[in-house]
């Protein structure tokens, strides 16, 4: 399995929580990295030459049944996988993709027509793709009806450690992601100011990235900067104390994922969920059950279900249950499966 290694983000994790899956159903893994690298250009160019070297290597000192490679689906990630289903051209193995989030909506789309033909000649070097939602794998069909497109899902191990917080006097809504735009955490600002307007409330946004600046300037302009704490990137075990302190976890994201892994976090804290219902979170979650959906880009419709979830004390401890349970589905040892059987298809 090719996928990074020592770098932030959930990849590394799910990797390693999958190769453990894989291995209990009797799959011999290795893990060989592939991404992430230095700051600059050139550092990461050299980086990827020496990775594409070592993989190569491998694969010819002892050809394995597939080739499985953790990544994205953008620009970058297009270019960076192209080079290595090239290079590994002859080794005897079939390749697989797992894409962590997808830009399928443009191959439809009009336009990008040089990043639909990139796709279209990675695809074609390909034996399988393997997407975290029924969206994606009906767009990539679509794109190429005679790629073989399967749905899994993200790997989750459940944390028995329940932390033990100090609750907050006023409900606390948190917000936990990379800041930038798509994950919907100025539409969360903006709600969360017309919420203020009606109840008593905390906000706790929890994540770094290029929207920090924005994010920091929108709680300013609305005039909550004493009911909202910007927390930054949080390490672990501060992460799971947020996730413990926290009354609803709200996530009104259009970014072009599968399945976010901190709604997988969510769930496992016992969360009532407030999102949108795209790609993978409209496959795994009921809306009123696990989450109250709401549009993307509505901040209007996102005040009015943090309202509801924090006033209704019967709602919020039915998603908890039902969240807990959902959650327990995405052990390694019951997703596997699916990806065993795509593992197959590539040796049929």
């Amino acid at each position: 399995m090719a996928a990074p290694q020592g770098v932030h983000g959930p990849m590394p994790r799910l990797a390693e929580l999958l190769a453990g899956g894989l291995r209990g159903a009797g799959v011999a893994v290795t893990l060989l990295p592939w991404g992430g690298g230095g700051d600059s250009v050139g550092a990461r160019v050299l980086g990827r030459a020496g990775q594409l070297l070592r993989i190569r290597r491998a694969l010819r000192a002892s050809p394995p049944d597939a080739l499985l490679v953790q990544t994205s689906h953008d620009w970058a990630a297009v270019v960076r996988d192209l080079a290595l289903a090239l290079a590994v051209r002859g080794c005897g193995c079939g390749v697989v993709l797992q894409l962590h989030g997808s830009r399928a909506d443009r191959l439809a789309a009009p336009g990008s027509a040089a990043f639909k033909l990139a796709t279209s000649g990675l695809l074609s070097l390909v034996d399988g793709v393997l997407v975290l939602s029924s969206e994606e794998q009906r767009a990539f069909a679509a794109f190429r009806p005679s790629g073989r497109f399967h749905v899994v899902v993200n790997p989750f191990v459940d944390d028995d450690e329940r932390p033990t917080v100090e609750r907050s006097e006023v409900p606390v809504v948190l917000f936990a992601s990379r800041l930038v735009p798509e994950k919907g955490v100025l539409e969360t600002i903006e709600a969360f100011s017309l919420l203020r307007e009606r109840m008593a409330a905390r906000l706790v946004v929890a994540g770094d990235g290029p929207a920090a600046a924005d994010v920091a300037r929108a709680v300013r302009d609305r005039g909550v900067s004493g009911d909202v704490t910007l927390a930054g990137r949080l390490d672990p075990k501060r992460l799971r104390d947020a996730y413990a302190g926290a009354d609803v976890f709200v996530l009104p994201t259009y970014h072009p994922e599968g399945f976010p892994t901190a709604i997988s976090e969510a769930m496992s804290a016992g969360l009532p969920i407030v999102t949108s219902p795209v790609r993978g979170i409209a496959d795994h979650l009921v809306d009123g059950t696990n989450a109250l959906f709401v549009p993307p880009r509505s901040p209007v419709a996102l005040a009015r279900a943090l309202e509801r979830v924090l006033t209704e004390p019967a709602l919020r401890e039915r998603m908890s249950a039902a969240n807990r349970a959902k959650v327990a589905e995405f052990a390694p040892a019951r997703v596997v499966q699916a990806y065993l059987e795509a593992l197959r298809e590539v040796r049929r």
